[in-house]
């Protein structure tokens, strides 16, 4: 901390916009700063008092605009961002078994590079500077590419052990017990520290992994202190498929393995009980709402009006993108709409969610969820400099009011100017240096192309295209 009557050397001023903080209090400071040394905010408030007690080698004009933390995409896949589009107007089962997994075994490593190379480039462009990966494959390419960008997040290893005739794997992506449990470990050992990038391990889906595997990694979970990422209780039929197999509910099966812990993070989450989301809650296990996910696969995770009770039971939600197949936006502002507005139709309620949670969720929320509140979420001093700049010139904007409910209910990722991530400016004027955007997105548009060719995965069209 700097005390307030020396004037310091610091690296960055981002001055002259509405400074939303999220801090405790939820403070928001009108014609705000925020002062950046190295990779630490040091200091918050109006633009004034900061630029008394600071020199800045260089500054950020935020006039008119918003300052606010970076948004966190608490579940997103940058491994399918070449499978955009397969996984339209399908049930979530058809786009699992016949063409996600299918893409995913034709991947190479530097498909998976250039495909997470524009996930970023597209999470950034909206906001987002952390995302928290629920396990893919050549994860060294998206750490590659992650680094490259310059975003935060966690990356996980896709791990099970379970094929059989019913939900078939392709076979290069079958694993025994042993093997899945090696390899994810080796990626936890790979990312551990300080760094803007680190690793969790994974369970991809509840009907794909043995009792035996979530035993090891509930207990090396627990050693290498981390926690375990899952898809859970997303769909219709995913309950009765657990009572077929092992005789209990998705989530009982969980509470009898004793994997119901604070560093269990469950993804989807719609089809749970009252009493299960008890359970939740006395566990602190973390749960991320993909609305738009939800949404655009039929899930029913917004129809079964569950996310309103575990909000009120006290169960800390995050928000996620899932990915660009899956709900065909990497937009935390239209996750967070979706979020904060569809539950209000499902439940005949107003009040339910609205902007201030939806904002909360996207931030401070979701950095708890992924464990990283002691650093990002909100801007405070001694945190993390992540950080987004907001331009409100738009009509959209206009009149501005309630800054938090027109920026969830009005704004849009593209309204976002300015992106910095650990005190680095990784877009400035929605430029990002040394990238060549264009070229980048007609290498994706190749790739993806020559991956669903290789894997015969063909999508029509209901219409005539000449």
């Amino acid at each position: 901390m700097v005390d307030a009557t020396e004037s310091a050397q610091t690296d960055l001023i981002v001055e002259g916009g509405t400074v939303i903080t999220m801090d405790a209090a939820r403070t928001i400071f009108k014609d705000g700063a925020v002062a950046i040394s190295n990779d630490r905010v040091v200091g918050i408030g109006k633009a004034s008092d900061i630029k008394s007690r600071f020199r800045a080698k260089s500054t950020i004009d935020a006039k008119g605009g918003l300052i606010l933390p970076g948004l966190i995409d608490a579940h997103n896949h940058p491994g399918q961002y070449l499978s955009k589009g397969i996984g339209d107007d399908v049930g979530i089962l058809t786009w699992l078994y016949e063409r996600v997994y299918p893409y995913e075994a034709q991947c190479s490593a530097d498909d998976v590079y250039i495909g997470a190379l524009a996930n970023f480039v597209e999470l950034v462009s909206n906001g987002s500077t952390c995302f928290c990966d629920p396990g893919g494959y050549h994860e060294e390419s998206l750490a590659r590419a992650a680094n490259e960008i310059g975003i935060r997040g966690i990356i996980s290893r896709s791990t099970r052990d379970l094929h059989d005739g019913k939900y078939p794997l392709p076979e290069n992506l079958q694993e025994t017990t042993a093997q899945a449990i090696e390899r994810g470990e080796q990626l936890v050992e790979r990312y551990k520290g300080d760094g803007r990038l680190r690793a969790w391990f994974s369970l991809r889906v509840p009907y794909n992994v043995t009792d035996e595997l979530c035993i090891a990694l509930r207990d090396l979970a627990e050693r290498h202190n981390v926690a375990i990422h899952s898809h859970m209780c997303a769909q219709d039929g995913e309950n009765e498929m657990s009572i077929e197999r092992w005789g209990v509910r998705v989530l009982e099966r969980l509470r009898r393995l004793d994997l119901l812990r604070p560093n269990l993070y469950l993804v989807h989450m719609g089809w749970v009980t009252d009493e299960e989301i008890g359970w939740l809650a006395k566990h602190d296990v973390k749960v991320a709402h993909c609305p738009s996910a939800s949404m655009h696969g039929a899930y029913g995770n917004i129809s079964r009006r569950t996310f309103p009770k575990m909000h009120a039971a006290g169960v800390n939600i995050s928000l996620g993108t899932d990915s660009v197949t899956a709900g065909r936006t990497l937009d935390m502002f239209r996750v967070m709409y979706l979020a904060a507005c569809a539950h209000k139709d499902a439940t005949l309620d107003p009040h339910a969610f609205g902007a201030h949670a939806a904002l909360e969720m996207a931030t401070i929320r979701g950095a708890r969820a992924i464990l990283w509140d002691d650093e990002i979420g909100s801007l405070e001093a001694g945190k993390k400099a992540d950080l987004i700049v907001v331009d409100t010139s738009a009509p959209c904007w206009h009149p501005l009011g309630d800054p938090v409910r027109t920026l969830v209910y009005s704004g849009g990722g593209d309204s976002v100017r300015t992106v910095i991530v650990d005190g680095r400016v990784v877009m400035r004027d929605r430029i990002f240096p040394n990238l060549d955007v264009v070229s980048l997105m007609s290498e994706v548009d190749r790739r993806s192309k020559a991956i669903l060719e290789r894997g015969g995965i063909h999508i029509t069209s209901p219409w005539p295209q000449h």
